[in-house]
Formats: structure tokens, C-alpha cells, sequence
């Protein structure tokens, strides 16, 4: 769930029979089928859509990272994972002390005209998890999760959508931003990231 540019989908289809990707955002469903089309893999299925907008058949192992809002107490997601899992959950919940996700304490006043308020509540992620009878184990992690992208017209496709902007005045705005804080690579363009978080996870 939440499968971005597959930095978990891919190294698990890697592994796997089969993955099943599921993400809304146009600009990273393209980085995903193109990283897996580059890499080989032919075992990715990729599905864009949002959670709740296609039906999705049990699978052995549910994978859902960086989603906070699929994590809350009482979301028809956690409350439907036993239907979903067949063999075990693994949740991974961003906790304070990574960089800023996306850039959002800087564009969000600039764009939205809003602050931006991180949601790195992992002690409520664990309680939702306990509220169906569960017991998981929870283990901290720090990692990076650098975002690469094949153009800037990408990388701004991406942050129109997840900001849920509209017309040329915040796109253009977001180009000039980006060629300044995104990395050039050969081939591309990289967003470096460094998060912290906690993975939850439990047998079913």
C-alpha cells in the first residue's frame, strides 16, 4: 500500500513469486513500472489507484509504509488487514527526527498558504494495531529513502498531485524550486531523503 517509486516493492520482487503495487499518484506509478521494466522484474503488479478504490484479494504478506492516514485507530484499512493478510502485516510509520518529508514546511505556506503538520504519531499506529487483539513486535529504524525521478516535469507532476495543486502559476513556482533542491544524477533527478521510523509487524 503506498507503493511510491518501489522502494519496497522492488527489492521484495527481487524475492517474491509476485508483488502486487499499489499507488495513486500518477508520476510514481510511471517511476515504478519503468524502475521494475529496467530492472527486469515482470512479477510487479502495478495498480494505481488509492486504498479502497479497487478491490484487492487476500495476499500472504500486507505491506503498508508511510501512509499515517491508512494507520489511524478505527480505519476500515486496519480494520480489514485480517481479510487482506493471509500469513503477516508489516507496517512502517514515519517518527520524528527525519528530514522534512517532500519539502512540506517550506511549500506548504508558500503554495497553500497553511503550515504543515507531520504526522509521526507511531505510538497511535501501535494502538490501532492493538485494538484488534494484536501484540505486534516494534522495532525502530533509521534508512534513506532518496526518491529518483526521471525528469523535473516528473518530479513536479509528483508534488502537484500529492499537494493536490492546479494550473501553471504553482507548477511553475515548483520548477524553479526543485532545480534547486533536487539532486542531478545521470539519467535523472534525485530527491535525498533521510527518514526515521518504526516497523510494525505480527503474524496472522
Amino acid at each position: 500500500m503506498g507503493a511510491g517509486f518501489g522502494a519496497l516493492a522492488l527489492p521484495l520482487a527481487r524475492t517474491l513469486e509476485q508483488v502486487t503495487a499499489l499507488e495513486p499518484a500518477p508520476a510514481m506509478v510511471a517511476a515504478l513500472r519503468r524502475a521494475a521494466a529496467e530492472a527486469g522484474l515482470t512479477n510487479v503488479r502495478v495498480v494505481e489507484a488509492a486504498w479502497g478504490e479497487r478491490p484487492l484479494a487476500a495476499h500472504d504478506v500486507v505491506v503498508c509504509a508511510h501512509v499515517g492516514p491508512l494507520l489511524r485507530r478505527g480505519s476500515a484499512f486496519v480494520a480489514g488487514l485480517s481479510r487482506l493478510a493471509r500469513r503477516a502485516v508489516v507496517l512502517v510509520h514515519d517518527t520524528a527526527g527525519g528530514d522534512d518529508k517532500f519539502f512540506f514546511s517550506e511549500l506548504y505556506p508558500r503554495l497553500l498558504g497553511r503550515t504543515y503538520t507531520r504526522s509521526c504519531g507511531d505510538t497511535r499506529a501501535v494502538e490501532a494495531v492493538r485494538a484488534l487483539g494484536v501484540h505486534p513486535a516494534v522495532t525502530p529504524i533509521a534508512y534513506r529513502s532518496d526518491q529518483p525521478f526521471a525528469s523535473l516535469e516528473e518530479a513536479c507532476e509528483f508534488w502537484m498531485t500529492y499537494m493536490r495543486l492546479e494550473g501553471e502559476g504553482p507548477r511553475a513556482y515548483l520548477r524553479e524550486y526543485l532545480r534547486g533542491r533536487l539532486r542531478r544524477e545521470p539519467g535523472g533527478w534525485l530527491a535525498p531523503f533521510r527518514k526515521r521510523a518504526v516497523v510494525i509487524a505480527w503474524h496472522v
